[in-house]
């Protein structure tokens, strides 16, 4: 029997407190379970032969082996989550999801679809348009996009917007207050060479006149920020 290792399931095993994870030929762990194992560096061994006793919980809990294992698929038809995350990640990459996970809400032209006298503004999703983040390096234009939703166009004494980094690294001088609230993937930004991850759920405040690198290592890293 095949044992799956997500995302959560690391999270979980770390918020235990462990600091090993059990993988063998019979473990399946997602891109983004392998990404927090690196990230966090936890120790990663076999199955041990003996189960631990029912009154101590590891991370290392062997499989239980089926009374009669059923007939092997051929190898032609085994689906497994990384062949999974590698068709949903084309499917991506061709704009096949686009707008399948969105909100119902009405699509826009222009982000801003209400807005009165007083300044309020409702941003719609469906009217943001990411644009490209111009990088040193040539090679990775693309790879970083942006839509800045408020600033000083509408009398904002800050700027907020989305952002998304695409499997890339790159260097970021810091010139007014900065927070970042990671939406999708993992995102490391490191100060004075000190690498922190942040994933999904998780913010980041940077301090002005910071010079910091951003990474989303191997992940499509979709983060909301905002700057004063």
């Amino acid at each position: 029997m095949k044992t799956l290792l997500t995302e959560k399931s690391i999270r979980d095993i770390i918020a235990r407190g462990e600091k090993t994870v059990c993988i063998d030929e019979n473990t399946i762990v997602t891109p983004a379970a392998k990404d927090v194992i690196k990230y966090e560096g936890l120790e990663v061994v076999d199955h041990v032969a003996a189960p631990a006793p029912a009154a101590t919980m590891s991370a290392c809990v062997p499989a239980a082996a089926p009374a009669a294992a059923p007939a092997a698929a051929p190898a032609g038809d085994a689906l497994n989550a990384e062949m999974i995350y590698a068709a949903l990640k084309k499917m991506t990459e061709q704009g096949l999801l686009n707008g399948f996970f969105d909100n119902p809400a009405p699509a826009a032209s222009a982000p801003y679809t209400a807005e009165n006298a007083n300044g309020f503004k409702l941003v719609r999703g469906g009217g943001i348009k990411m644009e490209v983040l111009e990088l040193e390096n040539p090679a990775d234009n693309g790879k970083v996009q942006y839509q800045e939703l408020i600033g000083a166009d509408v009398d904002s004494a800050m700027n907020a917007g989305f952002m998304t980094v695409d499997q890339c690294t790159f260097n970021w001088d810091v010139e007014p207050q900065e927070i970042y609230y990671v939406v999708e993937g993992n995102m490391t930004v490191t100060v004075d060479g000190v690498p922190h991850t942040a994933y999904p759920g998780d913010c980041l405040f940077i301090q002005k006149g910071s010079k910091v690198v951003f990474s989303s290592g191997n992940t499509r890293a979709k983060v909301f920020y905002c700057t004063y």
